[in-house]
């Protein structure tokens, strides 16, 4: 097992031979005068070493001239918005045009929607947590991003046109038929499917990437004066997301009106995502350039020491360990590792808060697709429901201009009570930030039950004055929703190791995947209108324990005393990586 200022005298932040050298020389300074590698944190150890190593997120900048601060100019961040518009809107266009594809294939048949949904759900349910530990392993931000990115892409536009190879309804005879009726089409309906997943799997390593590695860097650290938050840049992109997810679905009308045949508006889509691709690329890459931290290497820990303990904003990436044979590997995959990140995950002091927004996911009245269709069996009209449904949009991004307005003003309320006098301590920040997020999260979260308590209990009926209060409720819920969102999603960006993050939304990623598949297990299990009411039911109490859980964390535990000055407890390094019984040469 290599020493500690061995893995430290690795941990570098550029990869020239002229750095090494002066790497190599302060490690012999430090060697000569007898550091022992047990003494002090990596950041006591390291921060009077006036040489290029990456000690923490924070000190690395001070490191570079031109970089005094990680946190980009709030004019500049309408790149960053402009390439999460690109990426959504390319994926939101994609995830609405493929429900009608298929069901333009099948037209009289719901199994390959059923086979699809189930696809993607497994997939995410089991994968997520492997891409946010590849997204932590990864030594480089940029290219991890640009894969994420390039992947989504290039299977959008392979999946348009396997879409242009599928026979119309009119001139395939087993168009009734599944979609392996034949060898073909089954063929041709497998790729699909696999492109499907690789799209949802990209999008997944896609968010995990921008909101825990890039965001938290962009931003840079935290205070009560800063202008432009954690709040504020996660609620911008959260409503980019609504805006997509509302607008493109509406516009695909009018482009296939467009065209005479199906063929010319698919390739007008392949084709709009080769230049939004393009764009997106040069988008990442000018942003890269603007901040050195994206584009360095994080740092190389060849040391598993499991008395290391860590800062909060440590990022580090494992070295590569020996070849092993494929039962092994595949062992690893499927069981060790895993089990470990299940492990981790349950030994972050957060993890109630994250699953409060897992549990969220078993609920129906959300309008989803279960309460739509329910909706329209009762005898409510399309128009109804549509309106409805807009405005449950409309309301959720009003929870995203909620959210940042409310934190603000609480956030320069809480500090004034700290210091009086106005000047600002670090510890003071931090304190704020933590009881400031996890009060507006139990906020969002009980605002959200007490709307749905009315939906749960009432009962359903498409009289006038019943209509507006159950639609009322239902839509008043979605701020509450998009609140709570906001700030778990801001709790897994300050509270979680950097070196860690990724991993450990990856691991919550699959747990909200689970809700979602118990949502149509559910579904199925009670599957007539009458039962509805039993759906709606167990929403409200879903709704209601994710409140308790989150409730309870919040009012037990407050930010730790490590987490408050900057560090964290231990976690071994051993256990991180997953390799107990092997060590790097």
């Amino acid at each position: 097992m290599a020493s500690n200022s061995v893995g430290r005298s690795l941990s570098i932040s550029s990869t020239s031979s002229a750095e090494i050298d002066v790497l190599s020389s302060h490690t012999k300074r430090h060697r000569h005068a007898g550091t022992h590698p047990g003494q002090g944190s990596a950041r006591d150890d390291d921060v009077d070493a006036p040489m290029p190593v990456l000690t923490s997120s924070e000190e690395s900048i001070e490191v570079f001239p031109g970089t005094a601060s990680g946190a980009i100019g709030r004019s500049k961040w309408w790149r960053v918005y402009m390439m999460h518009f690109l990426f959504m809107w390319n994926s939101r266009t994609y995830e609405y045009v493929s429900i009608f594809l298929v069901a333009f294939a099948f037209p009289k048949s719901l199994t390959a929607t059923s086979i699809r949904g189930l696809a993607s759900t497994i997939s995410a349910l089991l994968c997520s947590s492997s891409v946010g530990s590849w997204i932590d392993r990864s030594p480089l931000r940029l290219n991890t991003l640009l894969i994420a990115v390039c992947l989504n892409h290039a299977a959008i536009v392979a999946a348009y046109l396997c879409w242009l190879l599928w026979p119309s309804a009119s001139e395939d005879p087993n168009a009734t038929l599944g979609p392996f009726s034949d060898l073909s089409k089954g063929l041709l309906f497998g790729g699909i499917l696999f492109l499907d997943i690789v799209h949802d799997l990209s999008t997944i390593g896609y968010r995990l990437c921008l909101e825990r590695d890039w965001v938290p860097v962009l931003v840079g650290p935290i205070h009560t004066e800063m202008d432009h938050g954690l709040t504020q840049v996660n609620a911008v992109m959260m409503r980019i997301e609504l805006v997509c997810k509302l607008v493109a679905p509406s516009l695909m009308p009018l482009i296939v009106k467009s065209f005479a045949s199906q063929t010319g508006w698919i390739i007008l889509l392949a084709v709009s995502t080769l230049v939004f691709w393009a764009s997106g690329v040069w988008c990442v890459r000018v942003i890269a350039q603007g901040n050195v931290r994206l584009t360095l290497p994080k740092q190389i820990f060849t040391t598993l020491n499991e008395g290391r303990t860590f800062s909060v904003n440590d990022n580090f990436t494992f070295p590569q360990m020996p070849s092993k044979s494929w039962q092994r590997k595949a062992y690893g995959f499927l069981y060790r590792d895993p089990i470990m990140r299940l492990k981790h995950y349950f030994s972050f002091p957060i993890w109630p808060a994250s699953i409060s927004i897992a549990l969220l996911q078993l609920t129906v009245l959300a309008y989803s697709a279960t309460l739509i269709t329910y909706l329209l069996s009762v005898g409510f009209s399309l128009s109804a429901v549509t309106i409805a449904r807009a405005s449950g949009s409309i309301f959720g991004l009003s929870g995203t201009v909620i959210t940042p307005a409310a934190v603000a003003y609480l956030k320069k309320r809480h500090a004034s009570k700290i210091t009086p006098q106005g000047d600002r301590i670090d510890d003071n920040d931090k304190t704020a930030e933590a009881a400031v997020t996890r009060a507006v999260g139990f906020w969002g979260v009980g605002s959200q039950f007490l709307c749905l308590v009315v939906n749960g209990l009432a009962e359903v009926s498409p009289h006038i004055s019943v209509t507006l209060l159950l639609f009322a409720f239902l839509s008043l819920s979605r701020i509450g929703h998009f609140v709570h969102f906001l700030m778990i999603q801001e709790l897994g960006q300050v509270e979680i190791p950097a070196a860690q993050r990724s991993t450990f939304a990856g691991v919550e990623q699959s747990f909200k995947s689970l809700g979602e598949l118990s949502h149509w297990i559910a579904t199925v299990v009670w599957s007539q209108p009458e039962d509805f009411k039993w759906l709606a039911l167990g929403s409200m109490l879903v709704t209601g324990l994710s409140s308790v859980v989150f409730g309870t964390w919040a009012r037990k535990g407050q930010m730790g005393r490590n987490a408050i000055s900057g560090g964290y407890e231990a976690v071994p390094l051993v256990d991180v990586n997953g390799e107990e019984d092997e060590a790097p040469p």
